[in-house]
């Protein structure tokens, strides 16, 4: 079983400007990560435009990942698919890469707990990786303590993700984190609550743009100094505060915007979203340079 531990960047995928994987940008990526010292890489996620990218993209960026980690960290990825045929056919065409999970967000929200039970033991099944379920109830199903209870003891089912800001369901989740079934946590403003309630890794994209400072709070966390591991999770979401968002519904133009400002990855994005204007690149700057990046 793989264990997760401290920060997961939901990896960005980089992008030509065509809209298609940029193998180039995706080793830059993985290897500034790497450097910076994260735990893992949660691939083709919410924020890596997963279901805007098409299934030769994927298959693309799963390779190019695959080949750029090369086994240095763990490696859980996404579909961006909706039903269990696909995702199995998906696993098939990237068999043998160096890939240790995928993640499922279960879509059909009309569909009652024991189709989703029933759904998921078929993937784990027959499925070459360990799968993980992922809790994002703006996007999918949620995973509810029933369905987590039937599943967590299914030998290839390895975890969860919980996403999302409530924070009664968060608990009631982490709750069921066992040696053989490890839940861990979502979002730039949760690592520190996460951690506290014992989780082991935390991923957020905006871990991508700053992996050291995120690490820096799990060190802090680790080592027991929790009033400044906290102080740094406040300056972390002031940060984020200070942000323009667009209406894309997903950060990746932003993200991608500030990795390019790093000389990480170019800031293309699929067609379905758009770049940020002159303005919000501004002011992008701006909250950048009054936290303290030099590099901005």
């Amino acid at each position: 079983m793989t264990i997760l531990k401290g920060i997961v960047p939901v990896m960005v995928t980089p992008m030509v400007e065509s809209g298609e994987p940029d193998e180039a940008g995706i080793e830059s990526l993985a290897n500034y990560l790497i450097d910076r010292g994260v735990g893992g890489l949660w691939a083709l996620g919410s924020a890596s435009e997963d279901i805007n990218i098409n299934w030769q993209g994927c298959v693309k960026t799963i390779k190019a990942i695959s080949t750029s980690v090369n086994g240095r960290i763990p490696v859980i990825t996404g579909t961006g698919l909706t039903t269990v045929n696909d995702i199995l056919k998906f696993s098939d065409d990237i068999g043998g890469q160096k890939i240790d999970g995928i993640h499922v967000l279960y879509l059909d929200t009309k569909q009652g707990d024991q189709r989703m039970i029933h759904e998921m033991i078929r993937l784990a099944d027959q499925c070459e990786y360990p799968i993980w379920l992922y809790h994002n109830p703006k996007r999918g199903k949620p995973v509810s303590l029933e369905v987590i209870k039937a599943l967590r003891e299914h030998p290839n089912i390895q975890g969860m993700k919980v996403g999302g800001y409530n924070l009664s369901e968060m608990i009631q989740a982490v709750m069921h984190n066992t040696p053989e079934f490890q839940v861990i946590g979502a979002g730039g403003g949760q690592c520190y609550p996460m951690f506290s309630l014992g989780t082991k890794a935390h991923t957020t994209s905006d871990g991508c743009c700053w992996p050291e400072e995120f690490v820096k709070l799990h060190q802090l966390f680790e080592s027991g100094q929790y009033v400044e591991a906290k102080e740094q999770q406040f300056k972390l979401i002031r940060l984020a505060k200070q942000l323009p968002r667009t209406d894309n519904g997903e950060y990746a133009a932003e993200e991608k915007y500030i990795l390019s400002l790093r000389g990480v990855c170019e800031d293309h994005v699929n067609a379905s979203y758009r770049k940020l204007t002159d303005e919000e690149k501004s002011k992008v700057k701006i909250a950048l340079k009054n936290y303290g990046f030099d590099w901005a």
